[in-house]
């Protein structure tokens, strides 16, 4: 096979040299014209014609500088122009193939070549240029295919070996070596030039002269007076004198009891949402404070055989208290609260109402004074604030606008006769003087720890109507909370239920929701 293709090069080249011959006879004159000796040496001596353009493409000016000498062109034979003739020579579709495969447009440039600029970048792919190195008489190679096996079939073909950053340039570098050796000793006619041809001028470092840079002269001028200088304009941001807060939560429990529970029970679930909407104003030594607050427990009636679900705790209130700073925390106030049901409610396995909408309605207003604290501690997260509003002379109205609840229980007082005895029927309207004490408290232990109370204390040195609310949150995420909640009331003026022979009332809650504030 090498041969056949050694072959069909061949027959390609010498076909591209007679196609050249054609063309060359074509453009000179007769073939029995001859170029005199002296006039083209003497053209080839002249250093001017080698700035002529026409010349660098001139075959015999170039073969007469490479060989400094030169013949008279032969005539071309007779047969060989008749051959020429004959446009209808091909080459073998064979041939084609190889001679296509060889010019490959796609092998021109092989990966080393930066087609950015052109430039091969590995000297090993130029042509071979013979360096006149020293060549050892016992330098052998054998084979071609021994050139890169190791001497010992169980040997490494390296002695050393290399573990550096630059391994592999390394290796190439030597195998480079080692081959252009080999092409040296065995295929001399590789090596088309020597270091002799290469071109020897020595590039001529030019330098570029700066031109000077001509100073300016540095002028002194006075500076300004600073009075003469208007101070920047002072931005004072506008005070916000009303400020507001809202906390809202909906919070789910269910408890489940087998009906075979040792201890008995009733299943139940219980829905608990509150509502709290603060909104203050304070300027100066005056302060104006307003709640609106509205809670509501739902919970399912398993006993009761009329009612499906029955209201636990219901309360919609709103408190405002306007204060006048006396000195430091302290303040004179005047406050008040409206206080009222919103659901109906009834009692177990009855449609008797206890309690509904201004059914009863609790007012009360007092003149006295208030201490606030507000207190950030260094713990991240942890503070403190506490209102305590103390009125020595406080009015308490209570009404309700439906006459057939139960009124004995919200603390109405029975009508009295002629003689001063009590009657079955009851006063809707009651009114008393006496003093109040509020406290509010929020204690923050950390960002998801809270303690929320609130005490309320009324007294008409008689009668005491007290509330002790707590309520303790524990953030498990942002919008979500578990709270335990715990109401204690006491009112003696209400009269003591059937089989619970105690006036403090109590309200537990522990439940799990959704909680969100701003």
């Amino acid at each position: 096979m090498g041969k056949h293709l050694l072959y069909i090069l061949c027959v390609f080249f010498f076909s591209l040299s007679l196609n050249a011959q054609e063309i060359e006879i074509q453009i000179e004159p007769a073939a029995d014209t001859a170029y005199p000796y002296e006039a083209v040496h003497d053209s080839i001596s002249n250093p001017d014609d080698d700035k002529d353009p026409d010349k660098l493409f001139d075959i015999r000016y170039q073969l007469k500088k490479q060989n400094k000498q030169y013949s008279k062109p032969v005539p071309m034979p007779e047969e060989l122009r008749r051959k020429m003739a004959n446009r209808n020579t091909q080459l073998s579709q064979e041939a084609l193939y190889w001679s296509r495969r060889r010019i490959d447009p796609s092998q021109y440039f092989a990966s080393v070549v930066n087609f950015r600029d052109t430039i091969i970048k590995d000297p090993f792919l130029l042509p071979l240029v013979f360096k006149k190195e020293y060549l050892e008489k016992e330098y052998y190679l054998g084979h071609e295919s021994d050139l890169i096996q190791p001497k010992h079939p169980y040997a490494h073909p390296y002695v050393e070996v290399d573990t550096t950053l630059f391994r592999k340039e390394r290796l190439s570098m030597d195998m480079k070596r080692k081959v252009y050796r080999h092409l040296a000793i065995k295929d001399p006619t590789f090596f088309k030039y020597t270091e002799e041809d290469l071109p020897d001028d020595i590039i001529q470092v030019k330098t570029i002269k700066k031109e000077p840079i001509r100073e300016l002269p540095v002028i002194v001028r006075p500076e300004k007076n600073i009075v003469e200088i208007a101070p920047p304009a002072k931005f004072i941001p506008d005070r916000m004198y009303w400020t507001s807060q809202f906390e809202s939560a909906i919070q789910f429990s269910q408890n489940y009891i087998s009906p075979n529970w040792h201890q008995g029970g009733n299943s139940n679930l219980n829905l608990y949402t509150k509502n709290h909407l603060r909104y203050n104003y304070s300027r100066d030594k005056i302060q104006f404070n307003n709640e609106i607050e509205d809670k509501i427990s739902i919970y399912n009636a398993t006993k009761d055989t009329i009612h499906r679900y029955k209201v636990g705790e219901d309360i919609f209130r709103i408190y405002s208290n306007f204060g006048y700073q006396a000195f430091n925390k302290w303040y004179y106030t005047i406050d008040g609260e409206f206080r009222t049901p919103l659901l109906k409610s009834y009692e177990e396995n009855s449609e008797k109402q206890i309690a509904g909408f201004l059914a009863p309605l609790n007012l009360n207003i007092g003149i006295g004074m208030k201490y606030e604290l507000n207190k950030e501690f260094i713990q991240k997260g942890k503070n403190l604030q506490l209102a305590v509003n103390l009125a020595p002379l406080s009015y308490s109205y209570k009404y309700s606008r439906n006459r057939d609840i139960d009124l004995g229980r919200h603390g109405f007082e029975k009508k009295k006769d002629a003689e001063g005895n009590d009657m079955d029927e009851y006063n809707f309207v009651r009114s008393e003087l006496g003093s109040t004490l509020r406290m509010d408290m929020t204690m923050s232990f950390n960002p998801n720890i809270m303690w929320q109370s609130r005490i309320y204390y009324f007294t008409t040195y008689e009668k005491v109507n007290a509330e002790f609310e707590n309520t303790l949150i524990l953030a498990i995420s942002r919008h979500f909370s578990t709270r335990i909640y715990l109401n204690l009331r006491l009112d003696d003026s209400a009269e003591k239920t059937e089989g619970f022979d105690s006036y403090v009332q109590v309200n537990e809650l522990l439940s799990f929701g959704f909680n969100y504030r701003w």
